[in-house]
């Protein structure tokens, strides 16, 4: 059973710098242990594929949550550890689209402050926009 749908390679702006982004959206309204060692294990070989086969930095990571309806300890625990895997590459794992019930998990434990957080995948490619649109007016 597959949790996890690649949805997209965008483009996405952190600072002042591009880079390519992707966008992996969880399918199951359960994130449990058995979801997050499906995640862990996309981010471990999306980090190998980066650094081995494309030898280049590890882009970020976008985790599409819209569908999540329950979290547990244990998902939490592999999300935690997706984040700090993909940390150790300097890289970052952003959230989006919470469900009240996980957002509520994620204040309860404090995880909230961790993680980027946003309200959407949409609102995350605005900030994108703004970003960019600004830094133009700056230039310019």
């Amino acid at each position: 059973m597959d949790t996890i749908t690649k949805v997209a390679q965008s483009s996405f702006r952190q600072g002042l710098s591009d880079e390519s982004t992707f966008i992996i959206k969880l399918t199951n309204s359960k994130f449990d242990n058995l979801a997050g060692s499906e995640l862990l294990t996309k981010v471990e070989s999306w980090i190998v594929t980066n650094l081995m086969v494309n030898n280049q930095a590890v882009p970020t990571l976008i985790v599409d949550m819209e569908n999540v309806e329950f979290i547990d300890s244990q998902g939490l625990q592999k999300l935690l550890a997706s984040l700090r895997l993909m940390q150790s590459q300097k890289s970052n794992l952003v959230l989006c689209s919470q469900q009240p019930p996980v957002s509520l998990v994620f204040e309860i434990t404090r995880v909230d402050q961790l993680f980027a957080i946003f309200p959407c995948v949409n609102t995350l490619m605005n900030l994108d926009i703004r970003q960019q649109a600004y830094s133009n007016l700056i230039a310019a």
